[in-house]
């Protein structure tokens, strides 16, 4: 049987994963409804002292690597190998992007919507390295002999 805290793991990839579906499978684009009121406010951000290269484009790439984070540190944690989880990642942005342009006209399949996608689950499977060592160097050593005080290791 599942730990409790294994069972809220498992329902929150599940939200997580649902969510993304719903994100890459809508029928028109899902930023559509809100490319208006995003437009304003990045004038308005620009008007106020963000450096005015940072548009549209680059937020919309950004977005892309922030929903991918998840999908590279769940599958490097399904599979323990961080590789897979950036590897699966790629796959899975192929697939999506493949999806999209075959069977969702008014969606936009690009390049760089794979290689935003695959940099975000790189820095996922990244993630997931780093928790895996800093967990694994808090755990004992079997090997190293044990001190009760400064004197016995020395």
């Amino acid at each position: 049987m599942n730990k409790p805290h294994h069972q809220i793991a498992n329902a929150a990839t599940l939200v997580y994963l649902v969510g993304v579906v719903l994100v890459v499978f809508w029928p028109t684009p899902v930023d559509r409804p809100a490319s208006g009121q995003l437009h304003m406010i990045l004038d308005w951000l620009h008007q106020h002292g963000m450096p005015i290269y940072i548009g549209y484009n680059k937020v919309e790439f950004a977005s892309n690597i922030a929903m991918f984070i998840p999908t590279g540190y769940i599958a490097a944690t399904w599979f323990k190998n961080v590789g897979l989880g950036v590897i699966i990642g790629a796959l899975a942005s192929c697939l999506i992007e493949l999806s999209q342009c075959l069977f969702l006209p008014e969606r936009y399949a690009t390049g760089l919507d794979v290689l935003a996608n695959t940099i975000g689950a790189g820095i996922g499977a990244a993630l997931y390295y780093v928790v895996h060592r800093l967990y694994r160097l808090r755990l004992p050593d079997p090997q190293r002999p044990r001190c009760r005080n400064l004197d016995d290791a020395l």
